[in-house]
């Protein structure tokens, strides 16, 4: 099993081809933006305005911004 990162979704188990194959067409699908929580350089899908640790920490009631 494989362990990878990136800012979509954040940490991915990689068991099997078609995981491998999903991983890769999100990475393919992403571009850098800045994150509109954490203002951080990060790849995201076009669908996206927030890195996976932002939305993580939404999800657990954190603020929308540090301001």
């Amino acid at each position: 099993m494989a362990a990878k990162y990136e800012d979509n979704f954040g940490f991915w188990e990689l068991d099997c081809p078609e995981e491998h194959a999903f991983f890769a067409h999100v990475q393919a699908q992403s571009v850098r933006v800045i994150c509109q929580r954490c203002d951080r350089l990060v790849r995201l899908m076009s669908t996206k305005t927030i890195c996976a640790p932002c939305a993580s920490a939404l999800e657990c009631g954190a603020p929308h911004s540090d301001d």
